[in-house]
């Protein structure tokens, strides 16, 4: 077998959600420092590709639909057709799928790594999933994958380029509700697909009228869903209040996070953009189980804070807004 210290073409494959995704990226990273003359090419849902360019260690992006109404098996025919002319010869199969572990079998990449799931036949290197114990971060599970392979699994340091261009995007959007971007300002993402991780929405109103007026700190609201704030549907008409839900593709959404103090949400995959952009968390937990708790889903690295109870009802906004304001510090405390 090929040596695996002198493959030239490398394929790292992470085809879901967001925030899955995201934290993978420390493993890319440390996959390119431990290869650093091959050129890493990494798989990702197609709304994701041109953010995931931008990350540390990427030298190419794929897109691939997993969602496609296609059947699977013909899913991974037309993928291994489009991964043999690049010449791969390791893959990492981050999340395991039929079609994902017969596609690069079928696109003859020698070296095939994943978890030991769903036709893991056809991987050269099996590693045991054990994420359901939630007894560690995502991101030391996903390392895993690198370590099976005999590199070192010391994550480089690293972080997104300034999204320069984007903040120019988004200026307008703010300034036309009094909001600069130099504001130090608070962001807040609401909504979530997983209904047990939402936090009751007249919390969060309670929450950002609190914010903006006794902190005097605008308020920037964010999701890829859309959220009225006025009226009886989620509605609210504050001053200093911005409403940018459903109005950002995922570069502008980072490029807000890049601005903000403080992003306030559940767990998300904003909150994990967040991270990554070196931007601090305040992250609500309601489970009283271990794999969907902080231990495996936190947000990665430092200046980060974490309200965790059995379940999201029992989360009160002043714990919520007691912890925002330790964390913003007293300055803005005493404005």
């Amino acid at each position: 077998m090929l040596a695996i210290r002198n493959v030239r073409q490398v394929l790292f494959i992470r085809t879901d959600r967001l925030g899955e995704t995201i934290l993978n990226l420390p493993a890319v990273a440390c996959l390119k420092s431990d290869l650093p003359t091959a050129s890493l090419s990494v798989l990702v849902q197609p709304k994701m590709a041109s953010l995931i360019a931008d990350a540390p260690g990427v030298d190419r992006v794929l897109s691939y639909d997993e969602y496609s109404k296609a059947s699977w098996w013909y899913r991974a025919f037309n993928l291994a057709n489009r991964l043999r002319p690049h010449g791969f010869e390791l893959a990492i199969v981050s999340n395991p799928r039929k079609e994902s572990h017969l596609a690069v079998w079928l696109a003859g990449i020698p070296i095939r790594v994943g978890y030991s799931r769903k036709w893991d036949f056809l991987l050269t290197h099996r590693l045991a999933e054990r994420k359901a114990l939630g007894d560690r971060h995502e991101v030391e599970y996903n390392l895993d994958l690198v370590t099976c392979l005999g590199l070192d699994r010391t994550v480089p340091q690293w972080q997104f380029p300034r999204f320069q261009k984007e903040q120019e995007e988004i200026r307008p959007l703010l300034e036309r509700q009094g909001v600069r971007l130099e504001d130090p300002f608070v962001a807040v993402h609401p909504l979530s697909s997983t209904p047990q991780k939402l936090w009751p929405l007249a919390r969060f109103q309670t929450l950002i009228q609190k914010v903006s007026q006794q902190l005097r700190t605008p308020v920037v609201v964010v999701g890829s869903e859309p959220w009225e704030l006025s009226g009886s549907e989620h509605r609210m008409s504050v001053e200093g209040v911005v409403n940018l839900t459903t109005r950002l593709n995922l570069r502008q959404l980072a490029a807000v996070l890049q601005c903000a103090r403080v992003l306030i949400s559940s767990d998300s995959g904003p909150v994990h953009l967040a991270a990554a952009l070196k931007t601090s968390t305040l992250v609500l937990f309601g489970s009283p189980h271990a794999w969907a708790g902080p231990t495996r889903w936190g947000p990665w690295g430092q200046g980060h804070a974490i309200v965790w109870k059995p379940s999201m009802e029992a989360i009160t906004v002043e714990e919520v807004f007691a912890t925002l304001q330790s964390m913003l510090g007293s300055r803005l405390q005493s404005r």
